[in-house]
């Protein structure tokens, strides 16, 4: 009887999807973040996880919610498309606020993408008034690997 049962509960466990990791909340939806990019020694950053058509882009922004084990919030950063094709593309680097809310899982707060004009701000920074090629990223890092989960918000004129 206790062989079947463990068979059983591996097969419940393994037929159960994932859980997702990075969670990027709306005011309307949760969006699991799937893919991500890291940076290569040339200085310019890769997809490593996924590709762009799996970065999804948003109205709005409330939180992100992270659960993966080892690795912890770093920062946000907003920069263009260029960054994935040369070193020298502009970035700026955005503050984060965190909160515990598991042993694993962290809620993170931007509070700048709360905000349209200081979106705005931020994308005349990177010279992408219209941020038609502007992307925002959370970064996580964890045993000395970083990890740039990219996004992508609407830009109301």
């Amino acid at each position: 009887m206790g062989r079947s049962l463990r068979v059983l509960a591996i097969l419940l466990c393994t037929a159960l999807p994932a859980a997702a990791q990075v969670v990027l909340y709306t005011s309307s939806e949760q969006i699991p973040l799937k893919a991500y990019a890291e940076f290569r020694r040339s200085g310019v950053l890769q997809m490593s996880s996924g590709s762009f058509k799996d970065i999804p882009t948003v109205e709005d922004f409330r939180m992100l919610r992270c659960n993966l084990t080892g690795w912890q919030p770093g920062r946000a950063m907003v920069a263009s498309a260029k960054l994935f094709e040369t070193e020298y593309a502009e970035r700026r680097l955005i503050s984060i606020a965190t909160r515990k809310i598991g042993v694993t899982a962290t809620e993170v707060r931007i509070a700048d993408l709360e905000q349209p004009a200081r979106i705005a701000e931020l994308l005349r920074g990177i010279d992408e008034e219209s941020g038609a090629t502007a992307y925002f990223f959370f970064v996580l890092a964890g045993d000395g690997m970083v990890r740039y989960y990219p996004f992508k918000l609407k830009v109301s004129r």
